[in-house]
């Protein structure tokens, strides 16, 4: 083993700023002698962290983390001692030599997982510019996208074979579990090794705030593949809640023009970027999250959203616009043709007209009036718009945000402001009775109810699993994440499991009751934990075919979804001029997707 001389560690501990490290993750303010700023170990909402670049130190009053410019490093990138000094040694062009140390530290998973990722990165990027790559960098040319703006953002290609990575690995040095880890690879049945998680596909790399690489996401470029987008699931290093794409590269932007444009897809990122709006942020293969809110509180607490213009991204707008105002920012929302989304926008109308949207975005509320203005034409429409307002509105901190919502609503909607701080007072009052007396839940505010074949389907996955066994718990990860749960207590509880294992701490009854859950939440996880101890006693075959059947609903159920929303389509298709035989492609596809799953399930030799 080999560790790092005193006298190098000296010389970085020297040489490191702690004030030039820290305000690359936290916007600093100075006050007095020492700098402040909203810490990123807990979830601040007013500066609790102060940094004193005299001292070198910095500690969170709130919180209570504080240390040296190396244990900020440590804890914020989740690393080793070690490895925060290469880190920081890199930073500021240090040349460390080594030590033998019969005592030297071994690398941790999150120092191999990190590696394997770059390396995983840095194959994709050659692969791309190979024979084999030729079909994924024509697609990217035609797209508009240069050689300059691919190497930049190193986007890659991952190969149609199913282990063209794995064998590139060195496996003396990855075990079965950082593979494992990893998220780049799926197990096979009956641990027969493992295969490429991606194949034929556009790879666009995810990285942390301070640009390491954590994660992927892969563009199909088979247009049968059912799956357009792949992206990793969540590891040790990647917490999809908290990640944005391209904040690595943008942050500097965000905080100097002082508000930060919000798209969803990584092409809408890289248009926006490559013509100019270097401020903006996308998400990273999942819905937008209070944990991106305060990612993003650390550098801003403007946002401009600009999703798709069809009816899908006007839902992904309201949801983001409503997580972006409780979290305390000013909202504002850029309005485009239904036929287009941020990157098509641009290519067709330039960078002059998508300025001037910027410019135009009306704020969050006005938009949310002007986008329901023909939805609200009786009384009963605009009674439940109000309602809905209400209740949205009612969990916003900020009193003067809210007033102003509720001033600009009753304005709108054209009646007495009165009326709507009446229903907010029976909404808090509903809510503080709701606090004080427990018992009168099943009347005033019901919990989720298990009633759907998915909801059943949900709970007994999570009863599957927290059986321990091992081939069960197995089968259901192949298969399955926090995507597949739509329950909102069946999901959090997948959410907590996976957080657990991943930080390979228990899962025993007794361990999950010490996280933070409400009663309701409290209700469900103990009838899912007793439902457990009688699936113990079952026998393995019928736990595995219990498996087997929960899966098959919950992947049919989602397909359902998306038939649904076919159909909807073909039956407005003349009035909203969709491409009918594009529609009913896609229905069969789907029709076909969901035999395979059931083939697949069933017979042990096939994969999905």
């Amino acid at each position: 083993m080999v560790k790092i001389p005193e006298s190098t560690i000296e010389q970085i501990k020297a040489r490191a700023d702690i004030l030039d490290v820290i305000s690359e993750v936290v916007t600093l303010t100075r006050r007095g002698a020492n700098y402040v700023g909203l810490c990123p170990f807990h979830d601040d909402h007013k500066p609790s962290m102060s940094v004193s670049p005299a001292k070198g130190i910095y500690r969170c009053f709130s919180c209570g983390n504080a240390g040296n410019v190396i244990t900020f490093v440590m804890e914020y990138d989740k690393i080793t001692f070690v490895e925060a000094l290469k880190k920081l040694a890199e930073r500021y062009n240090i040349p460390v030599t080594w030590i033998k140390d019969d005592d030297g530290v071994r690398s941790s998973d999150f120092s191999q997982l990190y590696e394997l990722h770059e390396y995983a990165k840095s194959f994709y990027q050659k692969q791309l510019y190979s024979e084999k790559g030729k079909k994924a960098l024509h697609y990217l040319h035609s797209r508009g996208f240069s050689d300059e703006v691919i190497k930049e953002f190193n986007l890659g290609y991952a190969p149609s074979s199913w282990e063209d990575l794995l064998n590139q690995i060195n496996r003396k040095v990855y075990s079965d579990k950082i593979l494992d880890l990893s998220g780049l690879f799926i197990e096979k049945k009956n641990n027969a090794g493992f295969f490429d998680r991606f194949r034929d596909r556009v790879m666009f790399p995810i990285k942390n705030i301070s640009g390491r690489t954590i994660a992927f996401g892969g563009r199909a470029l088979d247009p049968e593949d059912p799956a357009k987008y792949m992206n990793s699931p969540e590891t040790k290093i990647y917490n999809k809640s908290e990640i944005l794409f391209g904040f690595d590269i943008s942050k500097d932007a965000i905080r100097k023009k002082e508000y930060s444009l919000v798209v969803e897809g990584y092409t809408d990122f890289l248009r926006l970027f490559v013509y100019g709006f270097k401020n903006v942020v996308a998400g990273s293969g999942t819905a937008l999250t209070q944990g991106h809110g305060k990612a993003l509180q650390r550098f801003t607490r403007k946002v401009v959203l600009c999703y798709d213009g069809d009816e899908a991204g006007q839902k992904a707008t309201v949801r983001a616009g409503f997580i972006f105002l409780k979290a305390g920012f000013d909202v504002k929302v850029i309005v485009l043709p239904e036929k287009d989304d941020p990157d098509s926008f641009l290519v067709e109308n330039g960078y002059d007209a998508f300025f001037e949207k910027i410019v135009k975005a009306p704020d969050f509320l006005r938009y949310l009036l002007d986008t329901n203005q023909q939805k609200l034409q009786s009384p009963v429409e605009k009674s439940e718009f109000i309602e809905f307002m209400v209740k949205e509105i009612a969990e916003i901190e900020d009193n003067v945000v809210r007033d102003y919502m509720v001033k600009n609503l009753a304005e709108s909607m054209n009646i007495n402001e009165e009326r709507i701080i009446s229903q907010m007072k029976h909404f808090f009052n509903k809510k503080a009775a709701f606090a004080k007396n427990p018992e009168s839940k099943k009347e005033k505010n019901p919990i989720p109810v298990i009633e759907t074949a998915a909801d059943k389907a949900e709970f007994h996955i999570l009863e599957l699993i927290l059986t321990q066994r091992q081939e069960l718990m197995d089968t259901v990860y192949h298969h399955l994440d926090t995507d597949n749960f739509q329950h909102p207590v069946a999901r959090k509880i997948m959410e907590v499991i996976l957080r657990r294992l991943n930080a390979d701490n228990s899962i025993e009854a007794k361990a999950l009751f010490d996280e933070v859950w409400s009663n309701d939440e409290k209700i469900l996880l103990a009838k899912t934990i007793e439902d457990s101890a009688i699936l113990e006693k079952k026998e393995p075959e019928v736990l595995k075919n219990l498996a087997i059947d929960c899966i098959e609903t919950l992947l049919i159920h989602q397909i359902n979804i998306q038939i649904n929303e076919i159909r909807l389509k073909m039956k407005n298709a003349k009035q909203k001029g969709y491409d009918e035989m594009k529609l009913m492609k896609e229905h069969k596809s789907l029709q076909d997707q969901k035999k395979m799953v059931t083939e697949a399930l069933r017979n042990p030799s096939a994969k999905i």
